[in-house]
């Protein structure tokens, strides 16, 4: 966990990343499939633009 004002390790974020999209997917149940791509597709986005954030650390 990071000190107050310290910014998160690369580690924290994928964890934390990877724990709401287990969240999400788990979620997939409960919706009609017609609307499972919509929610891929977030997710997609998101893990892309976290990955691309992480590349420079």
């Amino acid at each position: 966990m990071p000190e107050e004002g310290e910014a998160p390790s690369g580690a924290e974020i994928a964890e934390r990343t990877l724990e709401s999209a287990r969240r999400r997917l788990a979620a997939l149940d409960g919706l009609p499939v017609a609307d499972h791509p919509k929610v891929f597709d977030e997710l997609h986005r998101e893990l892309s633009a976290v990955l691309g954030g992480l590349e420079g650390r």
